[in-house]
């Protein structure tokens, strides 16, 4: 017969995930000296975006466990969902105390750092995460938009170039090349990274801005145009781009 813990496990592999959630609560009620059907349930809270039922569950955790390495990072991950980076920093902190070779627990509060305006110091935590997994795509684009943050382009692009070598379909990395690119006056590259990022993402409206409006620098206005028209019918109404990019065709 299965525990509930175990129970509450088969309903999230089967994404029965109330029925998980349920099962979760009884087991706690059933093992209260076990913080695993806490953790288990934060994580999955966590999943759904359900962020603050999901850190209670996780301090829950940490108060049957203190200094639990798995309750840390995913209670890590939760603040960083909710805007709260110090607490965070924090808890990723403590995680590294525990265990300083994960590169998760640098990347993630590298993260963390960088939506603080702390661009150094996400740079060094980038630079922990790629030295333990130098395979780790996110850590090369973030340290390259940290990079780019501060003016060091040739670092940025030297990064962006490593972010779509070890992880292919990286869109958003040829995007950030692109950009560092025309920083550096390369238009030609540039224009040819923001195609390889619509050739994996054709309606990503951060590139057809940016391509769009350096065709209008590059005195192409047709191709322009055509970029702002699919960025305008294909972005979330509320999307930034959408609106620079509307405001400049109803101006021509």
């Amino acid at each position: 017969m299965l525990s509930r813990l175990q129970q509450g496990i088969l309903f999230e592999e089967q994404e029965r995930y109330q029925e998980a959630v349920a099962e979760y609560n009884l087991a706690v009620l059933e093992e209260p000296g076990n913080p695993e059907p806490l953790i288990k349930k934060g994580a999955l809270l966590n999943d759904l975006g359900e962020f603050e039922p999901a850190l209670q569950a996780l301090t829950d955790a940490l108060n049957v466990r203190n200094g639990d390495y798995a309750a840390l990072m995913i209670r890590g991950d939760v603040y960083s969902s909710l805007k709260h980076y110090k607490e965070a920093i924090s808890d990723f902190t403590e995680a590294i105390a525990i265990d300083n070779d994960d590169a998760d627990s640098f990347y993630n509060r590298g993260l963390a750092y960088a939506n603080i305006g702390e661009v150094e110091q996400a740079i060094r935590d980038f630079s922990e995460a790629i030295q333990i997994d130098h395979t780790l795509g996110g850590a090369y684009n973030n340290r390259g938009l940290a990079f780019f943050r501060i003016g060091n382009y040739h670092a940025a692009l030297e990064d962006f170039t490593q972010a779509v070598t070890v992880r292919t379909g990286f869109a958003c990395s040829y995007t950030h090349r692109g950009r560092v690119y025309e920083a550096l006056g390369d238009r030609t590259n540039a224009l040819e990274d923001y195609d390889r990022a619509l050739a994996i993402s054709p309606n990503d409206a951060t590139t057809l801005f940016f391509r769009g409006t350096l065709y209008f620098a590059a005195n192409d206005p047709e191709k322009g145009k055509s970029d702002y028209e699919v960025l305008i019918r294909t972005a979330p109404l509320d999307n930034q781009f959408r609106a620079l990019a509307l405001k400049k065709l109803e101006s021509d």
